[in-house]
C-alpha cells in the first residue's frame, strides 16, 4: 500500500488534512511506513530481518513476539500489552502480523483510547499541532525534544504538500462511497471470481473511479482510487 493509500484510509476516518499529515509524519519517522519493520537495533540481536521476523511470527515458530521489547510495525508497537493486542487483532482477522490494512485498522481502534490525542486530531489546525499530539501523547518516544518535534512535523508537512485537497471529487466519473462494515473484501478484479487483493477496506469513506458488472454483486463493483483493488457496491452507500 502506498503512502497515498494510507492517506486515503485515514481521510476516510473523518480526519482533516492537517491531522492525517501529522499522524503520517510520525509513522514515517517510526517505520518509514513499513508495516513489517522490525526495530533496527533488534535485527542483529534477534537474528531476524523485517521479512523473516514477520514470517516467523506468522508461522508461530517465534513465540516471543509479545515480550521481546522490539518495536514492530507502522507505529513501532513495543510495550508487551500493545503487541499482544496487535497479535490478537491480526489473528482475529486471519491475516499476517505485517498486513498494512490490518495495522491501520488496529492503529485507528487503539487511537480511540487516547482521548486527548484523538480530540486534537479531530480539530487540528496545523500539521505541527497534530504531529506534536501524536508524538507526545501516542508514540511517546524517549526523545521528545524540540528538534524531534520539528523533524516529525517536517515529515508530516511533506505529506500535506503532496496530498492535501486531492480527495476532493471534481473529476467526471469519480464519486465517494461510505462503507459501514469492517470486513468488506478487496479483490483484484470486479467479481468474486477474482482473488483477494489482501485485507479489507475497514469502515470509512472511499473514492470510486470505475464501475463494472461482475460475479457476486448485484450492484456491481467499484474500483478504489487508491489502486488497492475492487469492492462490491452492494455494501456501499453512494455519497455523491
Amino acid at each position: 500500500m502506498s503512502s497515498k493509500a494510507i492517506w486515503e484510509f485515514l481521510k476516510g476516518k473523518g480526519l482533516n488534512d492537517y491531522a492525517v499529515a501529522g499522524l503520517m509524519g510520525n509513522l514515517q519517522a517510526e517505520s518509514a511506513l513499513n508495516p513489517k519493520n522490525l526495530q533496527n537495533s533488534y535485527q542483529s540481536k534477534l537474528g531476524f530481518t523485517d521479512e523473516s521476523y514477520t514470517a516467523a511470527v506468522d508461522r508461530g515458530s517465534y513465540s516471543n513476539f509479545v515480550h521481546d521489547s522490539a518495536g514492530y510495525g507502522l507505529a513501532q508497537w513495543t510495550f508487551w500489552s500493545r503487541k499482544q493486542n496487535l497479535l490478537n487483532y491480526a489473528k482475529s482477522k486471519g491475516c499476517s502480523i505485517g498486513d498494512l490494512t490490518m495495522q491501520l485498522e488496529f492503529l485507528w481502534s487503539e487511537l480511540q483510547g487516547y482521548k486527548t490525542v484523538i480530540s486534537t486530531l479531530r480539530s487540528a489546525r496545523s500539521v505541527r499541532e497534530a504531529s506534536d499530539a501524536v508524538l507526545t501523547g501516542y508514540e511517546k518516544p524517549a526523545d521528545q525534544s524540540e528538534t524531534v518535534k520539528q523533524r516529525r512535523a517536517k515529515m508530516g508537512q511533506a505529506f500535506y504538500d503532496d496530498f492535501a485537497g486531492q480527495e476532493e471529487v471534481d473529476q467526471e466519473g469519480l464519486y465517494l462511497v461510505r462503507v459501514s462494515i469492517d470486513n468488506l473484501i478487496i479483490r483484484t478484479g470486479p467479481g468474486t471470481n477474482y482473488s483477494r487483493a489482501g485485507g479489507y477496506t475497514g469502515i470509512g469513506i472511499f473514492t470510486i473511479v470505475e464501475e463494472a458488472a461482475g460475479q457476486g454483486s448485484s450492484a456491481g463493483w467499484g474500483k478504489l482510487k487508491s489502486g488497492r483493488g475492487w469492492i462490491s457496491l452492494d455494501y456501499c452507500e453512494k455519497l455523491r
